[in-house]
């Protein structure tokens, strides 16, 4: 019984977290159509390692664990589009409420890298 309210929960979450279009990870077609009607600035939320081992050409660094993120994105205008992304999609949501807490308007979770890594 305590593993069936367990699992509604996270489902439940899971549906929400999913359903507000500015921070879902959406499919990379609309992903693609929306960069190109609002290119903004991409934002590679990883450690370093991840970024040396690969990132999108167009993405600036700003690693959510090391603190970084937070240092940097105090520098950045409010008023511009932000396309967050990590490995797999936790840490750019996390950093993606940040930005929103901030006054951030246009945030969007691109979600992992193998979902951006292909993106014009």
């Amino acid at each position: 019984m305590r593993f069936n309210l367990i699992v509604s929960f996270f489902l439940v979450s899971l549906l929400f977290a999913c359903k507000n279009d500015s921070i879902g990870q959406g499919n990379p077609k609309n992903i693609a159509e929306q960069i190109a009607k609002d290119p903004g600035i991409m934002v590679d939320v990883r450690t370093p390692e991840e970024w040396n081992s690969g990132h999108h050409p167009r993405a600036i660094h700003a690693d959510w664990d090391g603190g970084q993120f937070q240092l940097e994105s105090a520098k950045w205008d409010p008023s511009k589009t932000y396309y967050l992304y990590c490995a797999a999609g936790g840490r750019s949501s996390a950093a993606t409420e940040y930005l929103k807490s901030k006054g951030f308007k246009k945030v969007y979770n691109l979600g992992g890298y193998n979902q951006v890594k292909n993106l014009k």
